[in-house]
């Protein structure tokens, strides 16, 4: 019985692993590629405009089916190229009759990439909140690293491990005093001295009461920001930029977007139309002197919506393309592999086991590795009672099952333990 048991342990570890790595050998050899374009709306002619991958390399076309050569392609975005036409004597004076500068080029150009797996990572709940007004060119981390307790914010001295209960005391009182409820439910920041300056952090409390903090001149400085209750916050992409127009992008748990602006913390959602999926788009956000652009990207489309400066839509593009399910390689994939197991999903940057079923076209592959392992039962001279088992492995688990029960049947370190 025991020797029974291990060797069908043994036989379902091998279908695990062969579900795992099966898949991206495969893939590996067959995998195919989707023609992803990248768009970018022209102020020159208010047309969206591509560039993609070509059977004779990248190509560049508008949506209009007018194609371009790459010096072409450049002009007509001359807030993204700027450089290029400044260095090659032809960026314009002016678009629409509005002087082009290149130091307002430069400050109104921003780009937001938000990832699903962004959203879903493991966090130490430790902060650094960096002095922003420290007179110094540059940002400095500080030595103190702060966590909201149950009951207080509590700053830990990095170099001595030491609490330190001034900054402790004078933060968590100016917490209470804006009507802050411990503990915390999150917090967002965006820790690093790369930047231009900074804005401290974005704290939800245990009300669902969204505040802003700073250390200015070692002093706190707390701001209940009045977010609105209806837009339940999932995260908030803090980005502190020279333009200060938002502090960052708010990601609501509806899958809505919005830029948490200057204006008094006031939203402004940003158009999505339903696209958007958290847990499986890309989204780009990018900014000029003219346009506020949303891209959302999906395994099998993009949708991209175009706003003026005041954030009303003026102009949307919406493609989609098959994916490798569609090609035959993936028919043949999904008929080998009836599901596979991956140790990471795009979804998240935590480790697991996240399973991808390819039904119902692989039940025809499962019908025909059962009806392929029948015949080396006969083959053995094995009667289908002594192999129920192994049957029902084949039937449920597809190739995976018929290839680790063949190494069971035809191995000979195996030969002398059947029974």
């Amino acid at each position: 019985m025991i020797v029974r048991l291990s060797r069908y342990t043994l036989i379902l570890v091998a279908v695990l692993v062969m579900s795992v790595y099966l898949p991206d050998l495969y893939w590996i050899f067959f995998d195919v590629k989707t023609n992803t374009p990248y768009l970018s709306y022209s102020p020159v002619d208010s047309v969206f405009i591509m560039s993609r991958r070509g059977d004779d390399g990248q190509i560049f076309v508008d949506a209009d089916g007018n194609t371009y050569d790459r010096d072409e392609y450049e002009a007509k975005l001359p807030f993204f190229y700027y450089m290029q036409l400044i260095s090659d004597g032809r960026m314009p004076e002016s678009i629409h009759g509005v002087k082009l500068d290149p130091n307002e080029i430069k400050r109104n150009r921003n780009m937001h990439r938000i990832r699903p797996y962004q959203l879903d990572q493991p966090l130490i709940p430790l902060y650094p909140l960096l002095e922003s007004e420290s007179g110094r060119v540059r940002l400095e981390f500080p030595e103190e690293f702060f966590r909201i307790q149950n009951k207080r914010m509590e700053f830990i001295n990095s170099v001595t491990k030491k609490i330190d209960e001034d900054l402790t005391e004078r933060f968590t009182q100016a917490l209470i005093d804006n009507g802050f409820e411990f503990p915390a439910k999150s917090v967002f920041m965006n820790p690093t001295t790369r930047k231009a300056f900074d804005e401290g952090c974005f704290i939800i409390d245990g009300k669902d009461e969204l505040y802003h903090v700073k250390k200015a001149k070692g002093q706190p400085v707390v701001n209940k920001a009045n977010f609105p209750a209806s837009i339940p916050i999932r995260s908030i992409i803090v980005s502190e930029n020279v333009l200060k127009e938002y502090y960052g992008v708010v990601v609501s748990d509806d899958d809505r977007l919005f830029f948490l602006t200057y204006d008094n913390y006031k939203p402004v959602e940003l158009p999505t139309m339903g696209y958007y999926d958290s847990h499986y788009s890309t989204v780009i956000i990018t900014t000029d002197l003219f346009f506020r652009q949303v891209s959302i990207q999906n395994n099998d489309r993009i949708d991209v919506f175009v706003t003026d400066r005041d954030y009303n839509l003026l102009d949307e593009y919406h493609e989609s393309w098959k994916t490798r399910d569609d090609y035959f390689q993936g028919k043949v994939a999904n008929f080998l592999f009836p599901f596979t197991l991956t140790l990471y999903d795009g979804s998240t940057t935590f480790v697991g086991l996240f399973t991808t079923w390819n039904f119902p076209l692989a039940l025809i592959g499962n019908l025909i590795a059962l009806i392929v392992f029948m015949f080396f039962l006969k083959k053995e001279e094995r009667t289908f009672k002594s192999a129920i088992p192994e049957l029902i492995l084949v039937t449920v688990t597809g190739f995976y099952g018929l290839i680790a029960c063949l190494v069971y049947i035809y191995v000979p370190l195996w030969r002398p333990e059947r029974k």
